[in-house]
């Protein structure tokens, strides 16, 4: 350790430099928003681990009783925009995918009523809008008279992460789900897979990056209580599978899938994905419990085997 002295002069400012090339230091970068996180936020913010919230909604299945926990009444409850406490009496479990659709679409998307007919599903087309990424902020905070205000549940920069997703997608930087499915009448599956996926491909980008976790067929990890297997999933609720892909599943390791510079690319890849999954054969149900889909079904198309 060096013993203590005088302090050293100050030393005199440098001169002006002529050199034009010469700028003063930047100010660092902000850091990059996480988009992914802002999906699996915008998919389910509460869970187990941080950083999701330790909310825990009220039970739709109890009516008329406030028996969940956390958010500003400590009950599992939210409030709308203008203070009123919002019950989950109907089951939306305060997800913005409730209120908006796995589309972001609304009652303009596959949520709406010419498809799965969501009674908690909003006015308000997240994706046919112009907001800015303050003025979505503000709305993910504060809450209006059709969702509640996150803000009392969720960090700023969660709820930044959230507008950024959302207009990553609306904007073109990320995926938009016009670009991988359409929607169709209940009676035909409520969506249908675009053409113009590559199954080969998309193969070969399950075995790259999902194996691993889902096994070589996929049947290694069930969902929906042991319901579907990842083929299985992906052949009836592709139209939920898509945003997974692209943003991970809350509270797994599961993260973005998907490694294209674009939203175009990113959407092709994740059609890939789909059109691959839509093989029974390659990735059959397993032991999962719910039927498997049939031949000519619509939702895969001309990619079902």
């Amino acid at each position: 350790m060096a013993a203590c002295g005088p302090a050293a002069p100050a030393k005199e400012p440098a001169p002006p430099s002529a050199d034009p090339t010469s700028a003063a230091p930047r100010a660092p970068a902000a850091p990059a928003i996480d988009t992914a996180l802002g999906g699996r936020l915008f998919d389910k913010f509460y869970g187990k681990e941080p950083p999701f919230s330790a909310f825990v909604p009220d039970s739709s299945k109890t009516q008329g009783v406030l028996d969940g926990q956390g958010g500003p009444s400590g009950n599992g409850t939210l409030r709308l925009g203008s203070g009123e406490a919002m019950s989950n009496d109907a089951g939306h479990d305060y997800r913005l995918k409730s209120f908006f659709g796995w589309d972001l679409k609304g009652r303009e998307g596959i949520y709406g009523p010419s498809a799965m007919a969501k009674g908690y599903a909003v006015s308000r087309n997240l994706l046919g809008g112009r907001e800015t990424r303050e003025e979505l902020v503000l709305l993910f905070t504060k809450g209006d008279h059709e969702i509640p205000a996150y803000g009392d549940v969720l960090t700023p920069p969660q709820i930044e992460a959230m507008a950024a997703y959302v207009i990553g997608v609306r904007d073109g930087a990320l995926p938009h789900p016009d670009q991988i499915f359409t929607i169709k009448p209940p009676a035909q599956g409520y969506y249908a897979l675009l053409p113009g996926g590559d199954a080969a491909r998309g193969k070969a980008y399950i075995e790259e990056r999902c194996s691993s976790c889902h096994g070589d067929d996929g049947t290694e990890v069930l969902f929906d209580d042991g319901a579907y297997s990842l083929g299985a999933h992906a052949r009836q609720k592709a139209y939920e599978d898509w945003h997974k892909i692209l943003n991970g599943q809350p509270g797994s390791p599961m993260g973005r899938q998907v490694r294209g510079s674009t939203g175009k690319e990113m959407a092709q890849e994740i059609l890939d994905i789909l059109a691959a999954l839509c093989d029974r054969a390659a990735f059959p149900p397993g032991k999962a419990t719910a039927k498997d889909v049939e031949d000519g079904d619509g939702r895969c198309g001309p990619y079902l085997k």
